[in-house]
């Protein structure tokens, strides 16, 4: 299975390197497709629950077997996380996050997206940074989260 995240992780990150076409595309062919758009909004909703603890949000976008992997290691399935954020729905976190650099791949009924995620502490206004990649699966035509995966970063 590992070998198989990294191969794909490897494919994603490496198609950008690919000619995409002629630099004389037509500009309605230069539009994101819907799918782009889908997992864009996917990515848009994910953030509005982070930042209100909207337990309904989690629930719709992470698949039953969705697989979180942490700077540390196996982070909460999806049942853990909706579990353990139900007390606090409602509630804004002690901290505001923010995304930037997003990039989505479409690759068939898989989707990637990358970016970077910056928390900051509301109460002391510690900074963190983290490069994040989220899997999508397209599962009889709706879209799911099937893998996060966070890394904090040092260069900042």
């Amino acid at each position: 299975m590992r070998y198989a995240l990294r191969l794909l992780l490897l494919f994603c990150c490496s198609v950008p390197a690919f000619p995409q076409g002629s630099s004389t595309t037509p500009k309605a062919a230069t539009e994101q497709p819907p799918d782009s758009e889908a997992i864009q909004q996917m990515e848009d909703d994910w953030l509005k629950g982070e930042t209100t603890t909207d337990i309904a949000v989690f629930e719709r976008v992470l698949a039953d077997d969705y697989v979180s992997l942490t700077p540390s290691g196996l982070g909460p399935t999806k049942a853990e996380l909706v579990s353990h954020l139900k007390p606090r729905a409602g509630q804004a976190p002690p901290y505001s996050v923010e995304t930037k650099d997003m990039h989505i791949y479409v690759l068939g009924d898989a989707a990637v997206a990358a970016y970077t995620k910056t928390y900051a502490a509301k109460e002391n206004g510690n900074v963190l940074r983290e490069d994040t990649t989220h899997i999508f699966k397209k599962d009889r035509g709706a879209w799911k989260l099937k893998v996060s995966r966070a890394t904090i970063r040092k260069d900042d």
